[in-house]
């Protein structure tokens, strides 16, 4: 398909033209949402070979599901509910007890984008959200996605100011520890 094939397209049309077996339909859901499904997992869960299996393990259900999808939540939000179900899962499974960092995707992120105070800030930011309870966090990230509260609570399956809540007291503790340390 070509680039403006690709703009007329909606995520809904696109996995429904795959459901019919148009595999370049599904490339091109894929190219649009896989950076973006990486980044939010790996904020929650920062070991690059976990993260890479539940991505695939969500692509892998998007594929299964294709035929049965409902368009009653955008494609995005339905693809990011399977994949936070799937880090759920990994978390309950607890398969590492210990929390291991690898850095090796924030390193060549910023060595190339951004300059060394900045690369200092943004692993201040990041062991912030650490530190944070999973359901802030995954608000927090789900908002900096660009998720709007109401599809942050079709994600997360809780009410609207529930997120609200969770995303203040994210703010909120994020501001303290990045505060306290500077």
């Amino acid at each position: 398909m070509g680039k403006l094939q690709q703009l007329l397209y909606s995520d809904a049309s696109l996995l429904r033209k795959y459901a019919r077996g148009d595999a370049a339909a599904f490339e091109m859901l894929y190219r649009r949402h896989k950076d973006a499904l990486f980044h939010f997992l790996h904020c929650s869960l920062p070991n690059a070979a976990i993260v890479e299996e539940i991505a695939q393990d969500s692509w892998v259900k998007v594929i299964e599901q294709a035929p049965h999808y409902k368009s009653t939540a955008a494609f995005r939000t339905w693809l990011f509910t399977i994949a936070r179900n799937r880090l759920i899962d990994h978390q309950r499974r607890k398969i590492n007890n210990t929390p291991q960092t690898d850095d090796s995707i924030l390193q060549q992120r910023s060595s190339d984008d951004l300059p060394a105070e900045d690369q200092a800030l943004l692993r201040e930011l990041l062991d912030a959200l650490e530190l944070l309870p999973a359901e802030q966090r995954d608000s927090f990230l789900l908002q900096q996605q660009g998720f709007s509260n109401k599809e942050i609570a079709e994600i997360t399956g809780v009410g609207t100011e529930t997120v609200k809540s969770r995303l203040r007291y994210a703010r909120s503790a994020t501001r303290e520890r990045m505060g306290a340390t500077s």
